[in-house]
């Protein structure tokens, strides 16, 4: 159950970010990717080192789902699917760079983001 749980937010998830990436004109994907970055700097108190590494590591999500929507075609499904995965590969390079007590917060902004998602799921 948590399973499908967690697979319908991650689809709602990716759902939104492509939409709003192809919805928004104003919105800059690296002025979003740095907001996400700097709300984890403060969020997470991570050190320097860590802010570099979770820059590199955003950076490239960001530049594997550009390629990932430009590969797609019409067969969003697909590319809603990689979306996913990519996230998860994401976010788990990011939680092996935490702390146990960085863990913690991290877990909390995770959980947020599901209940983002779940809200704009339900507009």
């Amino acid at each position: 159950m948590k399973t499908k749980i967690f697979l319908t937010a991650a689809i709602l998830f990716t759902l939104s970010l492509a939409s709003s990436s192809f919805a928004q004109m104003g919105g800059n994907p690296q002025e979003r990717m740095k907001k996400t970055l700097e709300d984890y700097k403060t969020r997470l108190k991570l050190t320097d080192v860590q802010y570099a590494k979770v820059d590199t590591i955003l950076t490239d999500q960001m530049n594997e789902m550009t390629k990932l929507r430009n590969s797609a075609g019409e067969d969003r499904q697909a590319m809603m699917a990689s979306f996913m995965e990519l996230r998860q590969k994401t976010n788990s390079k990011i939680e092996a760079l935490l702390t146990d007590e960085q863990k913690v917060e991290w877990k909390k902004i995770q959980e947020e983001a599901a209940q983002r998602r779940q809200g704009m799921g339900r507009g």
